[in-house]
């Protein structure tokens, strides 16, 4: 049974590896949705962002109320274009790094057929979003984000 068990295993990665392999292309997509996902947030531009979102985006994060209660927030595509928007006239954050430009890492984790898992990283406010793409109709949209603050960030 073990020996089954393990055999359907290996040919089920074996399947997605070689049938959904990661290339060039979708990397590519996938790391430049992650980037117009991060520029049009900064620039206010809704272009970028419906290059880069999927109208269906559920964005995520969990705080604290003020007993330390965990809860989770919810924002909605309309709810980020609307955030977005105000940030056209330039970002209102407290700097962590006030000299540097914001830039966004990408990481790609991992790409298999339509779907795609990646983490962009803004250093310079000290947030970071875990981003699960699908690829619709041809092309890489951002469906779901699950984001947080960096370490650094939660320290006193």
């Amino acid at each position: 049974m073990k020996t089954l068990t393990f055999t359907v295993l290996l040919t089920a990665i074996t399947f997605c590896t070689a049938t959904y392999a990661q290339t060039k292309a979708d990397s590519l997509a996938v790391e430049t949705a992650c980037r117009n996902y991060i520029e049009g947030w900064k620039d206010g531009d809704m272009g970028k962002i419906a290059n880069a979102v999927s109208p269906e985006l559920t964005k995520r994060t969990v705080m604290r109320d003020r007993e330390g209660n965990s809860y989770t927030t919810d924002m909605s595509y309309s709810s980020f274009q609307a955030f977005a928007r105000t940030t056209k006239h330039g970002v209102r954050m407290p700097d962590l790094e006030p000299d540097k430009e914001i830039t966004c890492e990408v990481t790609i984790y991992d790409i298999c057929g339509d779907f795609a898992l990646a983490k962009t990283v803004v250093s310079k406010y000290g947030f970071f979003d875990y981003c699960q793409l699908a690829k619709v109709d041809g092309e890489w949209k951002i469906i779901n984000i699950l984001w947080g603050l960096t370490p650094r960030q939660n320290q006193p």
